[in-house]
């Protein structure tokens, strides 16, 4: 007697691209991360590393304009930003993939729990974030 097959919830292709923008995404976040701090230590050099990390250095750049005249300036704290930005844009990038396959691939249950996961994401980055703050 055969085990009955089970389907994959995705498909191999699917899984690899959810893959890839994972581990590109943490790259980037790190590569942006490491550059501006190693930046900011360049720029402070009086700080040692637990002094520069003591301080928030990125708070001026939270919203657009801010985080667009640092970066043209080459303000470190603004390169470093964009690293924690894509650092937390990664697992939502992931969460929207994953529903666009379970939607596309007929998972409905799957496709109502991941669109779950992705509001309760983006009211807790848009709307609980900045009570909190």
């Amino acid at each position: 007697m055969s085990a009955p097959s089970v389907r994959p919830l995705l498909p191999d292709v699917e899984y690899r691209r959810m893959s890839f923008i994972l581990r590109t995404g943490l790259a980037i976040a790190l590569l942006l991360m490491v550059v501006g701090v190693l930046v900011y230590l360049f720029f402070h050099p009086h700080l040692d590393l637990a002094q520069a990390l003591a301080h928030n250095p990125i708070l001026r750049y939270l919203g657009f304009t801010g985080l667009v005249a640092g970066l043209a300036a080459g303000n470190p704290a603004a390169v470093l930003t964009v690293g924690l930005l894509a650092l937390v844009a990664t697992p939502i990038l992931r969460v929207v993939t994953g529903f666009y396959y379970f939607r596309h691939g007929g998972e409905r249950t799957l496709e109502l729990v991941t669109l779950t996961v992705l509001l309760l994401l983006l009211f807790g980055l848009f709307v609980l974030g900045p009570v909190l703050r």
